[in-house]
Order: structure tokens, then sequence, then C-alpha cells
């Protein structure tokens, strides 16, 4: 029977809610499998260090299923670039399901503007600006994917008329020392997925759709 008293149930609750912690975030705390390492931090006996580029990005659930690390440092595509900008903190789980692929519970869709539709294409400058305050997902995640290809679904390999599609994480955007600015994608050809980006300048068309979570 457990020992806890009431008025330590309800400073927990209250300390969570105020910490922003939702019913689902509860849930999600009682499954995770590391608890005994949070005991330890209480006990003294190990201690939270910063997220680093060195910490870990990435931990196997299941066949199915990656728990991967939003926060830490994302990789650069190329010497000197930079980091402009990356959204995402705390940890996701990622699933695999029969009708495509799960972020924390809201499966992921290739979104296009009407921009991109009917053969257009749209400037990158213009398609950020669109896709702020979207859930669009970070690099962290493409590189997650990449490094687990068989979680990535079937048809993000080619669009409807059979062409590559470059699936892009708008989350995180970096810049070269010029002042470029770019984006990474994520994309299928010679039997294998690969990881590239483009530069924000350039015209983004039809098969270049944004991962983003459904409503």
């Amino acid at each position: 029977m457990s020992s806890y008293t009431e008025g330590q149930t309800h400073q927990l609750v209250d300390k969570l809610e105020a910490e922003g912690f939702t019913p689902d975030h509860v849930t999600k705390l009682g499954q995770f499998g590391n608890l005994a390492g949070i005991k330890n931090v209480l006990e003294g006996l190990a201690k939270i260090k910063p997220v680093a580029e060195d910490a870990t990005r990435v931990v196997t659930i299941n066949e199915t299923t990656i728990v991967v690390n939003l926060t830490v440092a994302p990789k650069l595509p190329f010497n000197g670039a930079e980091v402009e900008d990356h959204v995402g903190e705390g940890w996701a789980v990622v699933e695999k399901r029969p009708d495509g692929l799960y972020v924390n519970g809201r499966k992921v869709v290739l979104y296009l503007s009407k921009r991109q539709m009917n053969d257009k294409s749209s400037k990158g400058y213009d398609l950020r600006e669109e896709l702020t305050g979207k859930p669009v997902l970070n690099a962290n995640l493409l590189d997650a994917l990449a490094d687990n290809t068989h979680l990535i679904p079937e048809d993000w390999k080619k669009d409807e008329r059979g062409d590559i599609r470059y699936i892009f994480f708008w989350a995180t955007v970096y810049r070269h020392s010029d002042g470029y600015q770019c984006v990474r994608c994520l994309y299928f050809s010679d039997d294998e997925w690969h990881r590239s980006y483009i530069w924000l300048g350039t015209g983004f068309s039809g098969g270049y759709p944004a991962a983003l979570l459904a409503s």
C-alpha cells in the first residue's frame, strides 16, 4: 500500500501543473523507462548535465518506435554552417504505424503551400514566413529518420507523379558565413535515403513538401 500522503500528492500535482505538464505528459512520464535515473538525481547520486552536441540523440524503444532529443544542437550540413534558428524542446516519441509516421501521437503530413501547387514554386524565404508558427519538424528528427530508415513511410519516396520528394524540416534553419540561409531535406534516390540542403533563395516546387504535424 502506498505511503504517500495526500499532501505530497497534491504538492506534486500542483508543481507539474505550474511547469506546464499536461495529463498526456504525466502519462508518458509514467511510461518512461528511466525513472530510476530521476531518483538518482534526487538522491545526489547523479547530475543533470546541460545538453551538448555529444548528448544522446536517439533512444530505440522497439522496432517501430524511437525517442528523439529535440533540444540537442543539430548537426551541421557543411563546414562553416551555423544554426540560425532551431525550434524544439525535450524528447519526442517517433512511431511508425500502419497508416504513417507519428510524433508524440500526431501524424506527420507532407505539407505544400498553395504557391507550390499546379507546377508553381515559391521562394524559400516566402515559404519560411508562411510556415512560421506551424508545427514543422526540426533537423534532429531528420537525422533520426535518416539513421532509422525503416521508420520512414513508403509514400515519402515519390509523389503522385512518380517524382522524387525532397522533404524539408523547417524548424531548423542554417546560415552560411556570407549570410545565405538554407534548410535541410531528406530524399530517396538510387535505392537509399539521402540528406541534403537547399538555399532559401531557391524556388521550392511541388516536389519540396514540408514535414508537418497534422492538427
